[in-house]
Parts: structure tokens; sequence; C-alpha cells
């Protein structure tokens, strides 16, 4: 288990970030078998070009790989998209790059490098740590690297005005396109393809995906809507515009199996997870069995829910993490909320949820008007834990610490 480690400033070390990498790369090679699968290959000027696109059952890439072949050699380049985990506070790229050079004797020279991108007070996409490994390979000898040692590259000697993931493309990470679909076998391979379910009553929300790919949130038709297709955007995402009505149900879902195993209590209204100030984030324990959904707005949190999965599996149920931190945070903050039941106008960022059930977050107020617009009124770091109750899950706050006011 992943422990959490900041800096002065409140930002992810670098060792931190390099750890969430690499477990993430662990969790998606777990999944990649089975997994949505596309491939292409391209012939010309003597250069092979092969293409390997990997997607998850909610249809978010989670790896792509680039292998070209020539006279001179093969090379290949594999990395894992931005936002893992559907984490908007925080941005991370893995790249992998292989070189093989054939040597006179019949042997091998085998370059690699592995560049962790993350953020830094320059910003997101910087290259915070860079591992390279060079071996030769005797003829008929196997190439694999793993007990060559890794070298680390002196990042301040290296020329910062190279963006790697502009060099690739990285950008945002980007779902499933219907052309890749109508590819069909043997380039384009479903494992999801035959399974019906319930997958007439919902549909997912992109980067709600848990870590090993099993479990999502999705969400239903609303009330008196029976047609997926009214509800369908010009973007490719389903959007019920009556937001304000609160009425869409979410579901947690079984990808494999497109089962719906139960309601979050969440009420999300769109498959895009974000629409402007509005978004829907996950974060999921490491063993994916916990998560906490939180629809968010620009000055305040919509909705939140801490919810658990038992083996079967089976959802043991949700608890409104809004509703039963609310009085007790403005208690503990000395100060009186604006909502009548004393929840409902708190702002909160879901640090971490761990695999025995502890949630870390951070909720604040934020003024929405006057001289004050958009400064912090008040900022409490919790600790909350999720177990079992006689009647499903339960919340209970171990710890509570004021936190100083942003500028």
């Amino acid at each position: 288990m992943l422990t959490l480690a900041y800096n002065a400033s409140g930002e992810r070390s670098v060792d931190e970030q390099v750890k969430m990498l690499a477990e993430r790369y662990r969790q998606v090679e777990d999944q990649l078998a089975r997994s949505i699968r596309y491939i292409s290959k391209d012939e010309s000027g003597g250069v092979t070009t092969v293409r390997q696109e990997w997607y998850n059952g909610a249809e978010d890439l989670i790896k792509a790989a680039v292998e070209r072949t020539d006279a001179s050699g093969r090379e290949l380049t594999e990395y894992l998209p931005h936002d893992l985990g559907s984490d908007f506070g925080w941005r991370g790229l893995f790249l992998l790059t292989r070189k093989e050079t054939p040597l006179p004797d019949g042997g091998m020279q085998v370059e690699e490098s592995r560049k962790y991108l993350g953020e830094t007070e320059e910003g997101l996409d910087q290259l915070i740590r860079e591992l390279r490994k060079s071996a030769r390979f005797k003829p008929g000898e196997p190439t694999d690297t793993v007990h060559v040692p890794n070298v680390e590259v002196d990042l301040s000697k290296e020329n910062k005005s190279d963006s790697v993931a502009e060099e690739f493309g990285l950008g945002e990470p980007h779902e499933l396109s219907p052309a890749l679909r109508k590819v069909g076998p043997p380039q384009f391979f479903d494992p999801f393809a035959n399974v019906q379910g319930d997958s007439d009553k919902f549909r997912v929300i992109h980067g709600t995906a848990s870590p090993d790919g099993r479990f999502a949130i999705a969400m239903g038709l609303p009330p008196g809507q029976s047609d997926w297709d009214a509800l369908h955007d010009e973007d490719g995402y389903f959007y019920e515009s009556g937001i304000d009505d609160y009425d869409v149900p979410n579901y947690i879902i079984d990808l494999a199996e497109k089962k719906i195993l139960g309601k979050t209590g969440c009420h999300y209204f769109g498959t895009n997870r974000r629409y402007n100030q509005r978004q829907c984030i996950l974060r999921w324990s490491p063993d994916s069995l916990k998560f906490v959904q939180l629809w968010d707005d620009k000055w305040s949190s919509t909705e939140c829910v801490a919810g658990k999965i038992s083996p079967g599996p089976k959802f043991a149920g949700a608890v409104d993490l809004d509703k039963a931190i609310g009085k007790k945070t403005y208690a503990f903050a000395k100060k009186r909320s604006d909502s009548e039941n004393g929840a409902g106008e708190l702002s909160l960022q879901i640090k971490k949820v761990s695999n025995d059930g502890t949630i870390d977050l951070e909720a604040s107020e934020q003024c929405r008007f006057g001289d004050c617009r958009g400064k912090t009124i008040f900022k409490v770091n919790e600790r909350l834990r999720l177990s079992d109750g006689p009647n499903g899950p339960r919340l209970e706050i171990l710890k509570m610490r004021r936190l100083p006011n942003e500028r």
C-alpha cells in the first residue's frame, strides 16, 4: 500500500509520484489480457510500424505501444496515458522506450529509457525522473534487461525545452472511437462484445473504472425517460439536461458481466467525466473494493458518497459522506453553514482511499460573493473510516485538523 508523501508546499514528492506510476503500470499490465485491444500494421519505405492500444471495459485508453522495425533495428515506445485513476488533482505519465540494434557478431545492443512525468513547481507534464539501461547481449542470448541495473539521469543537465508529452501526442486521455470498433477481428478484439447483462439500463461514466478494471460507475435513465438516443450529445456522450432535479440514478457496475451491482446514491447526470465546472471524480482503494464518488462543482460539492464492494462481487452499500461530516465539520471549524441542515456547502477534495476503508480528505468552504469572493473561509483535513455496520457500511470520523486558509 502506498504512503502519500508531500513536500512543504503540499504537493506530492517525486518519489511518491514515481511509486504511483509504477503501481499503476503493474495494475494495467495485469488487465491487458482481458481488455479491448486494437492493432494496426503499416509498411512503408522499408519501415514496419505496429501500433497497439488497450482499452478497459469503460472504453478508456489504458495503454498504447508503437513498434518500428527497419534495417537498423527495432524501437519500441509504450506509455500509460495522463489522468490515471481519474485523479483530477494530479496527472502522471509513464513512458518506456527500448531500442534494439544488431551487432556485427550477431549479438544485440539494447538501450532502454523509463521516463516518469508528473507535477513540479513548474507545472504539469514535467519530467521528474528518468532511468536508463544499456546492455550488450551475445548471439542467441535472451535480451531481457530485468537484471540490468538502472542508471538515474541527472535531469539538471538535460534540455528541459523538450516536451515528452507533446512529442508523442499524449495530451488528455481518450476513449474508444466507433471507427476502431468497426475494424473488427483480428485487428480489433473485444472480450465484452457478446456480453449483454444489464447494458440497456446504463451508460458508463468515462474515467470511473477501478484500478483493476473490474468495476466502474454508470448513469441510468432518469425517471420517465426510456430512450438513450434522446440523451446523446454531439460529442458522443450521454447527457441529462435536467440536472437540477438530481434524479439520474448512478450505479456500480461489474464491467465483465455488464451487471448492475447497486445504486451508489449519487446522481451525476452524464457520461463525460466533466462538463465545465461540474465533474465526476472517483477515488478507489488499491484493491478496487472501496471507493468515493464525488460530484464536484465550482464552489462546493453537490454530492459525495463512499461505497464498498464485497466478495461475489456484491455491492455492500454506500454512505452519504457529505451528510455524515457536514455538521461536525462546521462545528469543528466554528463556522455556520448557509445550508439549513448544516451540510451541502462544503467543497471536498478526496486525497486517498485505503484498503482498510480509511479516507483522507480536505473539506473547505469558499466565499462566493462580495469582496471576499474566491477566498477560503476555512479548510479542514479529515480522516474517516468506512466500516461494516449492522445495516450496511457506516462512516466514522477518526481525526480532524484545521489547515491554513489559501490566500
